[in-house]
């Protein structure tokens, strides 16, 4: 069919050639442009759109000393915690725009009971955050609470906090560990 085109509009055949239709005029895309005053409104949304869910500062994402609230902060991955209560937190800076923000997160422990049996733990929840102003960002506390040690026996966990599009796709996860000693024997 190719071949039958290029023979019928051939420069050589000029009787050919006056019987072929002009080409059409390919139509100029209708898409707006953005003007630049628009682009510089917009430039810092756009930004945070693109970065999508982070963790607000060095402390957005960890373990700390306390029961409920955050006494003293320990980091995403502290090591053997010290005897005592614990809780995970994040505190996360939410894109302004854009509706059906979510973190996925994952807890994955090996323990190993006073029996010296291993098992493995996890657990996952999806939360659905949102924009809570530049002042504070969204705050899961206690995301997750721990007990040092943990009666059961002692744990390596390690935990995730995956950010989660409007759209469905996967952020990169943010990342911690924690471990847990094995309890006296009574």
């Amino acid at each position: 069919m190719l071949l039958f085109l290029l023979a019928a509009c051939s420069i050589d055949d000029e009787d050919l050639q006056a019987n072929c239709a002009p080409c059409p005029v390919v139509p100029v895309g209708a898409a707006s442009q953005i003007e630049d005053w628009e682009l510089q409104v917009l430039d810092k949304d756009l930004q945070a759109l693109r970065a999508g869910i982070q963790p607000r500062g060095d402390q957005g994402f960890g373990l700390c000393q306390g029961a409920q609230n955050c006494e003293v902060f320990l980091g995403a991955s502290p090591g053997e915690l010290a005897l005592g209560t614990h809780i995970l937190q994040a505190e996360l800076d939410v894109p302004r725009i854009g509706e059906d923000w979510k973190v996925r997160f994952d807890l994955n422990c090996t323990v190993t009971t006073l029996a010296g049996t291993e098992l493995e733990v996890d657990h996952s929840k999806t939360y659905g955050v949102v924009h809570t102003g530049s002042k504070q960002g969204f705050r899961l506390t206690p995301l997750w609470k721990i007990q040092s040690p943990h009666p059961q026996g002692a744990r390596d966990c390690d935990v995730s906090l995956t950010p989660v599009r409007p759209d469905g796709q996967d952020g990169t996860p943010i990342r911690g560990n924690y471990k847990t000693p094995m309890p006296e024997k009574r």
